[in-house]
């Protein structure tokens, strides 16, 4: 499907109300864009973790309010006892996602647009990623106890990935969704009030013996 560059991807997400607002955004579609001169390493397609850098790309194609992207976690449930050190599977069902899109995040991170099936469903994949919390800090977002991308296409709807070596130790945990475009940016949405494209759950590890749904 051909690339939406034009500046109505753009002014979605600014107000049409105020003239330089809109004049600024058709600035930033130049192919130079915001990367021009602000002195950051330009990125290059990799995961780069120590050094600030600057992406010129595209939005790209935005989808309809009535295709939004929203998902739900359906396994395990929220608050479940999961024993510690034993497998489990994560299902989460997702709808307006076309998924199986699926870009190479070793050389295209950040380097494709975000494209729309001919549904108007952005073209993308997800992901579950689960973190030990102890319910008041923020937890830290390079630390994870299971990260895994979801990559195939969705039965009904329905992704879902095997925990296979479990959490390792007690305690609470929060598994999250992270649904994403083709090249691994956060899905665009065309409003900003609306319901999350994500969700997460808290669930509970305990010993094995103490196993209690």
């Amino acid at each position: 499907m051909k690339f939406a560059f034009a500046a109505v991807c753009m002014l979605a997400l600014v107000s049409i109300a105020n003239a330089d607002a809109v004049e600024g955004a058709v600035k930033t579609l130049e192919a130079s864009g915001i990367c021009k001169d602000d002195g950051l390493f330009p990125a290059n397609g990799t995961q780069i973790r120590k050094q600030k850098t600057c992406v010129s790309l595209q939005i790209g194609e935005i989808p309809t309010a009535d295709n939004m992207v929203s998902a739900i976690i359906i396994e395990p449930r929220n608050n479940q006892r999961i024993p510690s050190n034993q497998p489990f599977f994560v299902r989460t069902k997702i709808s307006n996602l076309d998924t199986g899109f699926f870009s190479d995040p070793t050389i295209d991170y950040y380097q494709i647009p975000q494209t729309l099936n001919d549904n108007g469903q952005i073209q993308g994949h997800s992901h579950i990623t689960i973190q030990k919390i102890d319910g008041k800090s923020v937890p830290d977002p390079t630390v994870f106890a299971f990260f895994k991308g979801l990559n195939d296409k969705a039965d009904n709807g329905v992704l879902s990935v095997n925990v296979t070596t479990g959490l390792p130790s007690a305690g609470l945990y929060r598994i999250c969704t992270m649904n994403a475009s083709n090249s691994h940016q956060p899905v665009v949405m065309p409003v900003a009030q609306r319901g999350s494209q994500d969700d997460c759950i808290r669930v509970n590890v305990v010993p094995p013996k103490s196993r209690r749904n």
